[in-house]
């Protein structure tokens, strides 16, 4: 009886004649994943490649056309109610408009500045219905506990899309629909592990400079820049949100001040030519927020950004300790 020939030599020659007529090693991982993609990536793709597990992802032209397409690819009902955190910003609450929502505002927790699932499940009671979506919201780039909101969503059937526009550098999981920024600035994505909600999504594609390629670089300056103002203003009566500029960074730096010196502050700064971003409760129906309220006058956000230079950073550090004053 002949004997079979071993395959594994076989495809072990084939690799071997296939390598040299490309001048280089194959390598036939990366072809396999290139295969699996497409022969073009694309954008879509590349972002889909950061995050831990299979997750399929859509770049959209901006953060309100996002939200709006998410919110009516989750099925909710035009008239019905959306509940928003007391902070959430003006595009979060243009898009729930958009997609033919009310939006509710509910109180933070003082600590993480963002609202969570036990002080929620607490207050659904209280909202008007009939109840439609939730959207949390991420603390000026801070990380919302996504795998809490996907336990939160299995528990409530509500669903359930996350605005993590400021939030590219800590994002990396998608159990519950995930609205992100560009690292550029410009246009945002929609992630989600369920690849057939984002098929539904009916939103215009972004088009323009993404900022991939040069995040690391960008991330290494953002951090660099962050812990160098921490350390200008040690000894200063201001407080850092946990964690920004070391464990993750983002383009806002906001700080809390004695109870009620934000305005004051804002004021002085202002003459010193250095202007800040309100913070405070949106427009809108909203729950008792007393912790918003207390915040809106003792939290101050100012632009940050990566090319902040030692001597910038100085005067700004300088203005801030003037301000304080």
């Amino acid at each position: 009886m002949q004997s079979q020939p071993n395959p594994a030599p076989t495809r072990a020659r084939k690799r071997e004649k296939i390598a040299p007529v490309l001048g280089v090693p194959a390598d036939f991982a990366a072809v396999e994943k290139v295969l699996r993609q497409g022969l073009a990536p694309g954008l879509d793709a590349r972002l889909a490649d950061r995050f831990d597990r299979p997750t399929a992802v859509r770049a959209v032209s901006t953060r309100v056309a996002a939200l709006t397409s998410a919110l009516v690819a989750s099925g909710v009902r035009p008239g019905g109610v959306c509940i928003v955190p007391a902070l959430a910003s003006a595009a979060t609450l243009e898009a729930v408009a958009a997609a033919g929502l009310r939006a509710w505002l509910v109180d933070i927790d003082p600590y993480s500045w963002m609202f969570d699932p036990a002080h929620l499940r607490e207050r659904l009671g209280e909202a008007p219905p009939p109840i439609e979506a939730i959207v949390p919201t991420c603390a000026f780039g801070r990380a919302p506990d996504m795998h809490a909101w996907a336990a939160f969503h299995r528990e409530t059937g509500l669903p359930i899309v996350v605005d993590a526009t400021e939030g590219f550098d800590v994002v990396m999981e998608a159990p519950v629909p995930v609205v992100v920024g560009l690292p550029s600035g410009q246009g945002v994505f929609v992630a989600c592990e369920d690849a057939d909600f984002v098929a539904r999504l009916d939103a215009p594609a972004f088009a323009g400079e993404s900022g991939l390629e040069g995040w690391s670089n960008q991330r290494l300056r953002l951090a660099t820049a962050a812990q160098r103002l921490r350390m200008l203003l040690l000894g200063a009566t201001i407080g850092f949100q946990p964690g920004w500029g070391v464990s993750w960074v983002s383009d806002a730096w906001v700080v809390s001040l004695a109870e009620g010196a934000a305005p004051a502050v804002a004021a002085r700064l202002a003459d010193l030519g250095y202007a800040t971003n309100p913070v405070g409760p949106g427009v809108g129906v909203r729950d008792e927020t007393p912790v918003a309220d207390r915040l809106a006058k003792s939290v101050l956000s100012l632009p940050f950004h990566a090319d902040l230079g030692i001597a910038e950073l100085d005067e700004l550090a300088e203005a801030v300790r003037k301000a304080l004053v």
